[in-house]
C-alpha cells in the first residue's frame, strides 16, 4: 500500500466515524447566539403589563400563527408581562420571518479548490468548493408594543439568527427571549444575546 493511499483510507474511516456525531447533534446543547436592538418609546415600557396581540391584515389567522403568539406568550410571562384581550395596556404587535439561503452562493469563488479523490492514489486541483453544503437559515421576530390608550410606542424590539437548523418550533422560543432580554430597560445599541438551547430539543437540518 501506497503511503497516499493508506492516508486517504485512514481519513474515510475518520469520516464515516465522526458522521454519527455531526449528525447526532440532538445530543450536544446548541448555544443560539442572536443579534439584538431594543428601543425605549417616549413613554417607557413597564413590568407587569398587560397586553393583547395585534394582528395586522397580513397577519393571516390559523395554526402557524396561533403557535408562534403562544411562543411568544412564553416569552413576555418571563419578562413579567401578561395576557389580558379584555383590559391591555399594551398592543403587542409580532412579525416573525424564516428564510432559507445557500451561503455557497454568497461566497467570492476561489480561484482553486484541493480535494482528495477517495480511493485514488492522489489529489486533484479544481475550481469549485468540491463539497455540497446544506442550506442555512435566517430567523427573525420583532415585537412592537404601544399603549392602548394613547396609540403610542412603549417598546419595540428585534433578533436575528442565521444558522444551519431549521427546527423552528424549537430555534424561535429562544429567539424570542434574546429579543425580549433586559425588558424593559435595554442597553443602546445593537447587543449579541447567546442562550443554550437544550440536548432535548432534537435538531434538524
Amino acid at each position: 500500500m501506497t503511503p497516499w493511499r493508506g492516508l486517504i483510507q485512514r481519513s474515510a474511516l475518520c469520516a464515516v466515524l465522526c458522521a454519527p456525531l455531526l449528525l447526532g447533534g440532538c445530543a450536544l446543547p446548541r448555544m443560539i447566539d442572536s443579534e439584538v436592538q431594543s428601543f425605549t418609546g417616549t413613554r417607557p415600557a413597564v413590568a407587569g403589563a398587560s397586553y393583547r396581540f395585534e394582528r395586522l391584515p397580513s397577519h393571516t389567522a390559523g395554526a402557524n400563527r396561533d403557535s408562534v403568539e403562544a411562543m411568544a406568550t412564553q416569552a413576555l410571562a418571563k419578562v413579567g408581562l401578561q395576557p389580558d384581550p379584555q383590559h391591555p395596556r399594551y398592543s403587542v404587535q409580532l412579525d416573525v420571518s424564516m428564510e432559507q439561503f445557500d451561503r455557497i452562493a454568497q461566497r467570492p469563488m476561489r480561484p482553486w479548490n484541493f480535494s482528495w479523490g477517495v480511493g485514488t492514489p492522489g489529489a486533484f486541483f479544481g475550481y469549485g468548493y468540491g463539497m455540497m453544503e446544506p442550506p442555512w437559515y435566517q430567523y427573525t421576530v420583532h415585537l412592537l408594543l404601544r399603549e392602548v390608550a394613547t396609540n403610542q410606542v412603549a417598546y419595540e424590539t428585534s433578533a436575528s439568527h442565521t444558522g444551519p437548523w431549521s427546527d423552528s418550533a424549537n430555534l424561535l422560543p429562544v429567539i424570542l427571549d434574546a429579543a425580549l432580554r433586559d425588558y424593559p430597560n435595554p442597553p443602546p445599541g445593537p447587543r449579541k444575546v447567546a442562550i443554550e438551547l437544550a440536548p432535548g430539543s432534537a435538531p434538524t437540518r
